[in-house]
């Protein structure tokens, strides 16, 4: 089984077997599996620190070791033909395209470790990606804030399990893990808490509030959206089939047409809603405190 694999590393095949096969073709195949890997249902897998680190691990095999094995290979073979055939310029032109070849993987695997560091940092709460849970309020107000890391949810569930008594989320965070949010928020719906925030509820984080039977927000607050900044390990396209189920199901909970529009126009980039989108879209009940100075006339 390894006879091949080491034939191709030591130069041994037939330079349009090492090309062609083991080059192009193979190639290839690793684009379209990169470009359609959002239609395999992996990204529940990835919501887990075990299921991160696997993928991870595959993709540094696929995108960074198997990319040295085809080119190494095809130059040795290319070597090879040349030495032995003596057809010097099939070879160089072999070799010509072997070095675009290593250009192309090269970039793609540069956006994979791109891609990775976000889901890295959230997986094992590195480089500020960290949270903490505190409940106040007599017991009844349990509070969230920093990242949503992995592991989020479940420390939620067992602070409610060790507190009967909260009545409500209180949300601050920049966002995080989606996954990790829709797990937040179906424990916020099975507990039928009511959500709040009294700075920031951003990105992955207004899935979560969105769980809330009564939301609300303080005057000085704000609720951040856009589409997802990564994509996710080549889950290409301007929506991934996990964000566009999330989008479905904000609709499905009542938020119209027309402002999950305004969040899809505005892409990548963060969206603020003034207070009265916000209270037309149904997503925010009600507002408490002083809003921001020359925010006034919003909540007249």
């Amino acid at each position: 089984m390894l006879c091949y694999p080491m034939r191709h590393w030591r130069g041994e095949l037939p330079l349009a077997v090492a090309w062609w096969g083991n080059g192009v073709l193979l190639t290839l195949a690793l684009l379209a599996l990169e470009f359609n890997a959002g239609r395999l249902g992996i990204e529940p897998f990835l919501a887990s620190r075990a299921g991160f680190t696997t993928w991870l691990v595959a993709g540094l095999l696929l995108w960074l070791l198997l990319p040295a094995w085809q080119v190494i290979g095809i130059f040795r073979s290319a070597q090879r033909h040349a030495d032995e055939v003596g057809t010097l310029l099939a070879a160089r032109l072999v070799q010509v395209g072997a070095t675009l070849l290593t250009l192309l993987l090269a970039t793609n695997f540069l956006v994979f470790a791109g891609e990775s560091v976000p889901g890295l940092r959230l997986a094992w709460g590195l480089g500020g990606n960290s949270y903490t849970l505190q409940v106040s309020h007599g017991g009844r107000l349990l509070e969230i804030d920093g990242s949503f890391a992995f592991g989020l949810a479940a420390d939620a569930r067992r602070m409610l399990a060790a507190h009967p008594q909260v009545r409500r989320v209180r949300l601050n965070s920049g966002g995080g893990s989606l996954t990790e949010a829709q797990q937040l928020r179906a424990l916020i719906i099975e507990h039928g808490l009511d959500t709040d925030s009294t700075s920031l509820c951003a990105s992955a984080c207004v899935s979560a509030y969105l769980g809330g039977a009564h939301r609300l927000l303080h005057a000085a607050a704000r609720l951040g959206f856009h589409l997802p900044r990564n994509p996710g390990f080549g889950l290409r396209g301007r929506l991934t089939p996990q964000y566009a189920a999330e989008l479905r199901e904000f609709a499905r909970r009542g938020v119209p047409r027309w402002f999950l529009d305004r969040w899809v126009a505005g892409g990548r980039q963060f969206w603020y809603p003034n207070p009265r989108e916000l209270q037309m879209a149904g997503l925010v009940h009600g507002y408490f405190g002083r809003p921001r100075p020359g925010e006034e006339f919003w909540f007249r």
